[in-house]
């Protein structure tokens, strides 16, 4: 069992303790997607980018390698009364899709967290169609956070801690698309970065 899997059932719980970048995050994301929009999130533990993204899609695929994320994510679309969402577990590293599959690629909360980001955008670039979104949402856990350091003594592991500068030029470094990075503010900042494709 993963420390993903042992914290499904609390992870919505932790979220809400950055409760104000947690909501800013869902509203870019709503904001984002298109109307009738075929999205693919990736890596999405309970699925609360998937919900958001529900609002205006056409169909979303959420997808995660935890099963109990799988599960809770479940849980939280149909509490919101979503059906247009299907769950899978995938491996952000090899993704089953064609290319240029989907209008909006997500990838939440994850990067930090790969021994390979870059493989990861290279999947997430492939299945996003010409004019489309990938959107990635970050947790600066750079710099030190008290938050962080807690989360961390339960198991938390990030592979990489950015700073908003690190994570931008990381992501200016992959060298493909239009990079956008807007710093959400809060106990544990975010950057929500959108390359269009």
């Amino acid at each position: 069992m993963t420390f993903w899997d042992k914290v499904a059932g609390i992870y919505d719980i932790a979220e809400r303790l950055n409760g104000k970048v947690y909501s800013e995050m869902l509203s870019i994301t709503e904001r984002m997607v298109p109307e009738y929009a075929m999205v693919l999130d990736t890596a999405s533990g309970t699925g609360m980018l998937s919900v958001a993204a529900c609002k205006k899609a056409e169909m979303v695929v959420c997808t995660d390698l935890s099963l109990p994320m799988l599960k809770q994510a479940k849980i939280n679309a149909r509490k919101r009364g979503y059906d247009n969402i299907v769950f899978e577990a995938r491996d952000i590293y090899h993704l089953p899709d064609d290319d240029e599959t989907y209008d909006v690629t997500i990838a939440g909360n994850v990067l930090h967290l790969l021994d390979e980001p870059y493989k990861a955008l290279d999947e997430l670039y492939r299945v996003t169609k010409k004019g489309g979104k990938i959107l990635l949402p970050t947790f600066m856990t750079g710099g030190g956070n008290h938050l962080t350091d807690i989360y961390k003594l339960i198991g938390f592991n990030p592979k990489k801690e950015y700073t908003p500068e690190s994570y931008r030029e990381m992501l200016l470094q992959y060298g493909v698309g239009d990079v956008r990075v807007k710093l959400i503010h809060g106990l544990i900042p975010c950057c929500y970065a959108v390359i269009r494709k």
